[in-house]
């Protein structure tokens, strides 16, 4: 499979993993991230995966609905096993806690090849803002 293949199949796993445990268990989405992740969520500035994670777990619930989502391979960010990073853009809306109106959103992801856990992802960075 080509590099363009890899990552839109690599997208498709992790737009599915990232906002159905975003919206019911965001516990789970720190081993996503790395010390080093830099994240922008609307505005607020956020390194490592501890740090967001704390952020996270002060949100109210959540229910996301995406409307597109895209991606691209990364040949910057490409390891030695010949694996590149994947830059992925999500826009949709999304609800929180029991406010009754749904906001649009932009998030982009730069995900990179781990080295640590050999053939997965991490996310090396993240912007998240309403639109």
């Amino acid at each position: 499979m080509d590099a363009v293949g890899i990552a839109e199949k690599s997208t498709e796993q992790f737009v599915q993993f990232f906002y159905n445990n975003y919206d019911s268990q965001r516990s789970s989405l720190g081993s996503l991230y790395r010390d080093g992740s830099a994240i922008l969520w609307n505005g607020n500035a956020f390194s490592g995966a501890q740090q967001y994670s704390e952020f996270l777990g002060r949100l109210p619930a959540s229910q996301h609905e995406l409307d597109v989502y895209d991606c691209q391979p990364l040949a910057a960010l490409t390891n030695a096993q010949g694996v590149t990073g994947i830059l992925i853009t999500v826009s949709g809306t999304v609800k929180y806690g029991d406010h009754p109106a749904k906001k649009n959103f932009s998030q982009t992801f730069i995900l990179a090849p781990d080295d640590v856990q050999v053939g997965n992802y991490y996310v090396q960075s993240e912007n998240f803002r309403f639109v």
